[in-house]
């Protein structure tokens, strides 16, 4: 695909630490010296936001990455608001379209690329390209997945965890084989449960079906990684000896073991 090692993040379910999950690990690349992309492809913006950008989120009359997919607007990778100088975002902004998800299916021969070449034309400029994908498995998941080689499955750690992440594997399947991508899953990370005898079974259950593909970190605190988000930075830069922070750095380097081109 290029220079650039390019991840999409990915659950249709809401409350996994999908988003957390995709800024802590670009917010910590580019703090350890990479030049990172992160491209918010949900129109909910909290990517966006999480990097200090939440200005652009309420602004009216812009392009966000899903009118792009669509064909509005411009790709336009711009600086975080983070004190970090190899941190570029693409961001999104509040689609006001009921009907967002229609007009994508309706350009769906043409628009399934968009995001192939958009990252084309900037992958000589990135050592990584990280996409927040929706909380669904529409358009703009399918746009994100063939055009990444690397797909990052945040799973919360709940009784029904290995049905999703069955359903999100089938998914990525059926995009590299029906598009021809080279999209696999990098790793599953499970996420978000404190109480432990439940995180432990979810996890045995997870870990049965992906085997090695699970990362050996799991990220069990919600709470101050939520509240860090919620003050526009993530974890990994707020608080960086905290507990969240140490485990997203671990599954960091987890990540730089596995990603390929």
């Amino acid at each position: 695909m290029g220079r650039s090692k390019r991840i999409a993040v990915l659950n249709e379910k809401g409350g996994s630490g999908k988003t957390t999950t995709a800024v802590n690990c670009a917010a910590a690349l580019a703090q350890g010296g990479s030049r990172v992309l992160l491209v918010d492809l949900d129109p909910q913006c909290n990517a966006t936001a999480c990097v200090g950008l939440a200005h652009l989120v309420k602004q009216k009359g812009g392009y966000g990455t899903a009118e792009f997919v669509l064909g509005e607007g411009e790709f336009s990778p711009q600086r975080a608001q983070l004190g970090l100088a190899g941190l570029d975002v693409v961001p999104a902004m509040k689609s006001t379209s009921p009907l967002l998800e229609m007009r994508l299916l309706e350009n769906h021969m043409s628009g399934n690329q968009k995001l192939v070449r958009a990252l084309g034309r900037v992958d000589e400029e990135y050592d990584w390209i990280i996409v927040d994908c929706p909380p669904n498995l529409g358009m703009l998941a399918i746009n994100a997945v063939n055009a990444c080689r690397n797909v990052l499955v945040p799973i919360e750690l709940s009784p029904l965890a290995a049905f999703g992440a069955v359903a999100l594997r089938t998914f990525v399947e059926k995009v590299r084989l029906d598009l021809e991508s080279r999209a696999q899953i990098l790793g599953v990370l499970g996420t978000f449960n404190s109480r432990q005898t439940v995180r432990r079974q979810a996890l045995e259950q997870v870990q049965q079906i992906f085997g090695a593909l699970v990362f050996k970190t799991v990220i069990d605190e919600a709470t101050a990684i939520r509240a860090a988000s919620g003050e526009g930075k993530p974890i990994v830069l707020l608080e960086p000896e905290h507990k969240g922070s140490q485990q997203y750095m671990s599954l960091v380097e987890e990540v730089v073991s596995r990603a390929k081109y």
